[in-house]
């Protein structure tokens, strides 16, 4: 309509002071039209981040921590050679997994404590280190000495060498020695959103739909121990009815899920390796129908039931 209303018999040479106005009001609009399309492009445009994730399905040496780092060391070094950008041990990794009295039955209180890594220990240092030269997020599991107390804990350590998330298992029963967590941090990072659980804390459907809530995008489980074909199930249902992505590792299987519920990277045969596959944070983490659908205010009876029950 514009154009057909500024047809050019309508220019006069003798007010060529209007026509130029004329133009350059026609340009200002259409410059303002691209503008406003070239901001909605970009605001319409779905939000993508990529990175690669390596699971060290690995054993580690009980009561041996310079091992075990060697071991760290040497598939931090595999990691970076494979373009991974996170990397993650199983469940209590830098000690061996030594607070399980059944697996470890020399396990006394004393030893435990004495195996024990503060946060601000030398070993948890050199872990720093190593993200921070190997430029890897790091993801290890580790018995945490903690005042007079022990945890079962994961941290992740950034490429900057500091500790960017620090979840301590909430799920303890049977854990002679470990205290229970109190807490289900999620961790902003330049990845994803990042939350962690660990081993047994998986069976509770509440751990990660409170991670989800909270805002998690990849769910990191380090775990010890055997499991079967229900475990897979299990961890894929997680993945799905959160819209999140898995990553689980043990000593002997690494599993990478994505929000749909598909294992999309597994370890193959028994021997120690890495398993790697790319994530992909998109709209659709975290959107799932389940997600959105809640009815949060229906599911207080839960909670009122459990009182009871305590009483």
């Amino acid at each position: 309509m514009m154009t057909s209303s500024l047809h050019p018999t309508t220019f006069s040479p003798s007010r060529p002071s209007l026509c130029l106005s004329v133009v350059l009001s026609l340009a200002m609009i259409m410059l303002m039209s691209i503008a406003s399309l070239t901001v909605h492009a970009e605001t319409d445009a779905p939000v993508e981040t990529r990175f690669i994730v390596a699971g060290m399905k690995v054993q580690p040496k009980r009561w041996d921590k310079e091992h075990n780092f060697q071991l760290l060391t040497r598939y931090a070094d595999e990691a970076n050679r494979q373009g991974a950008q996170l990397l993650m041990t199983c469940e209590g990794f830098l000690d061996g997994y030594t607070g399980n009295p059944k697996l470890a039955p020399e396990l006394t209180a004393k030893r435990y404590f004495e195996i024990g890594e503060p946060l601000d220990g030398p070993w948890m240092q050199r872990i720093k280190q190593l993200a921070e030269t190997r430029k890897l997020h790091l993801a290890v599991g580790f018995a945490e000495r903690r005042g007079e107390q022990m945890y079962n804990s994961v941290v992740v350590c950034s490429p900057a060498g500091e500790i960017v998330l620090h979840y301590s298992k909430t799920h303890t029963k049977g854990e002679t020695f470990n205290t229970p967590g109190t807490g289900f941090p999620v961790a902003e990072t330049e990845l994803a959103n990042l939350g962690a659980l660990i081993c047994y804390d998986r069976r509770f459907p509440e751990v990660p739909r409170i991670l989800a809530l909270k805002g998690a995008e990849v769910l990191l489980i380090p775990a010890y121990g055997s499991d079967g074909e229900r475990n897979e199930a299990l961890l894929r249902t997680r993945a799905w009815e959160n819209s999140v992505w898995v990553v689980y590792v043990k000593q002997d299987q690494a599993l990478i899920i994505n929000p749909s519920g598909k294992i999309i990277a597994r370890n193959v045969g028994d021997c120690d390796q890495l398993v790697v596959a790319e994530i992909e944070i998109d709209d659709n983490v975290g959107t799932g129908d389940i997600l959105e659908r809640r009815v949060p205010e229906f599911y207080r009876e839960s909670i009122e039931l459990q009182r009871k029950q305590e009483r």
